[in-house]
């Protein structure tokens, strides 16, 4: 009967203290709840809509959204970073647990006809994880919470690159065609000097200059095309198929919504508000001062052991260990350090994003100028010109070539006007980017 009872209280024994070193309930390893955030995220701060289910190939035409959301589906940074999310995911559920328990079993043989121990069993399990489980689990959610932000700025980021590369496909193609023109233009003196110089009213030197003419145009025409399809291929790259034909037409044409007015200040406030980049080295200062908590923490452990020898005596023994940490003052130090680290790394992150939010703002009045007002005054003024020249040359008031001249002048404003278009253009996406993808808190 006695023997009985201590192996039920033996076993119950056992039961409790396998319960102790197994307790924990981990979390869900399923990580999807975590990638919809951060496509959430991402879609909030972006001023198009995410259509992920958008089939594409060369053999249609692209629209600017179809262009975003092929390169969203395809970027191997994001689906990077997605697979990071998972980790992050996985090891929050490590967080949560204690440490593996160590089991170890012995089975001995009496040879010098004593009694002995021939049964010895025994769990180990460290006890450090009851004080550090709340840091770690907090630094595990930190780290978890920068691998979101990251798939965040990255979609934000792949947004605004393949707007500024369709963009800039765009005003190539409108370079080109001002090239053609003006290859139009230069065989049109040609022929109309080469007919004079055969009456004797102009000269060779004069036939010299309209070939020079000529060919400066093809020249011109030729670096227009090498642009063209350039673009083409770096519109390709950033939406992960470079290896595409670069065949098919784009539909959309510029890519700036509105040409608004801003203030510094407000910029600056939206870009610490907004920027996802910054949001992670944030996360990254709470990772850090989570892990404080870790660095020098209590080395403790505990045991539960059974032994029983050939004349059926059993026992039971209980006992516990302490480390003593002779590194615990460098531990601590480095864990500092690496707290000061993250600090320094976000204030220069602030720092780097106000340069941008600046000098991209810059850019946006100087190009915002000289679209708006000394563009316009050009072509208008030079518009003007040629109704005029057009009335003159039509009464036989106004020589051929010089006809010709003031078409040429209207060309090549015409052709400043789509490059300042295009700088106004790039600097308004890069400002948008620069705030943190969206100015839609402004206008609200």
């Amino acid at each position: 009967m006695c023997k009985s009872i201590r192996s039920a209280i033996l076993q119950r024994t056992i039961q409790i203290g396998l319960t102790i070193l197994l307790t924990g309930c981990a979390s869900s390893i399923d990580a999807w709840k975590d990638v919809e955030k951060a496509t959430l995220l991402a879609q909030d701060r972006t001023t198009v809509l995410i259509q992920t289910e958008i089939d594409w190939n060369p053999s249609m035409s692209l629209t600017r959204n179809a262009a975003i959301s092929y390169a969203i589906m395809h970027d191997a940074h994001l689906h990077n970073d997605f697979a990071i999310i998972v980790q992050r995911r996985g090891e929050i559920a490590q967080a949560e647990l204690p440490p593996n328990p160590t089991f170890s079993g012995a089975f001995g043989v009496a040879i010098d006809g004593l009694s002995g121990a021939p049964l010895v069993m025994q769990g180990m399990q460290g006890l450090s994880w009851l004080w550090t489980r709340p840091d770690r689990i907090a630094a595990a959610e930190q780290t978890l919470q920068q691998a979101v932000l990251r798939a965040a700025h990255r979609t934000i980021t792949i947004v605004a690159e393949v707007r500024a590369a369709y963009a800039e496909v765009s005003f190539n193609k409108a370079q080109l065609k001002i090239a053609k023109q003006k290859i139009a233009l230069a065989n049109k003196r040609y022929e109309i000097t080469s007919q004079l110089e055969k009456a004797g009213e102009a000269s060779a030197l004069e036939i010299d200059d309209a070939t020079t003419v000529v060919n400066k145009s093809k020249r011109n025409e030729l670096a227009k095309e090498t642009a063209l399809r350039l673009s083409y291929l770096k519109l390709l790259q950033t939406m992960g198929c470079p290896d595409q034909l670069d065949s098919f037409m784009i539909t959309d044409v510029y890519d700036v919504d509105s040409f608004n007015t801003y203030d510094e200040l407000q910029l600056l406030e939206l870009a610490v508000a907004n920027r996802l980049d910054l949001a992670t080295k944030r996360a990254a200062v709470q990772q850090r001062y989570s892990e404080l908590g870790l660095a020098n923490p209590p080395l403790l452990s505990g045991s539960v052991g059974f032994n029983e020898n050939f004349t059926d005596r059993q026992a039971l023994t209980l006992g516990g260990s302490i480390t003593i940490a002779l590194d615990g003052d460098a531990k601590e130090a480095i864990a500092n350090s690496k707290l000061q680290q993250a600090e320094f790394a976000y204030i220069d992150a602030m720092r780097t994003a106000q340069y941008e939010v600046r000098s991209a703002l810059a850019l946006f009045n100087t190009a915002k100028e000289q679209t708006e007002v000394i563009d316009a005054e050009l072509i208008h003024a030079l518009t003007s010109k040629m109704q005029r020249a057009n009335s003159a040359f039509q009464n036989g008031e106004l020589q051929p070539l010089l006809h010709i001249d003031v078409q040429q002048e209207l060309l090549a404003a015409h052709s400043l006007m789509i490059e300042d278009t295009r700088l106004l253009t790039l600097s308004a996406i890069q400002l948008e980017f620069a705030v943190g993808g969206t100015f839609q808190s402004l206008h609200q």
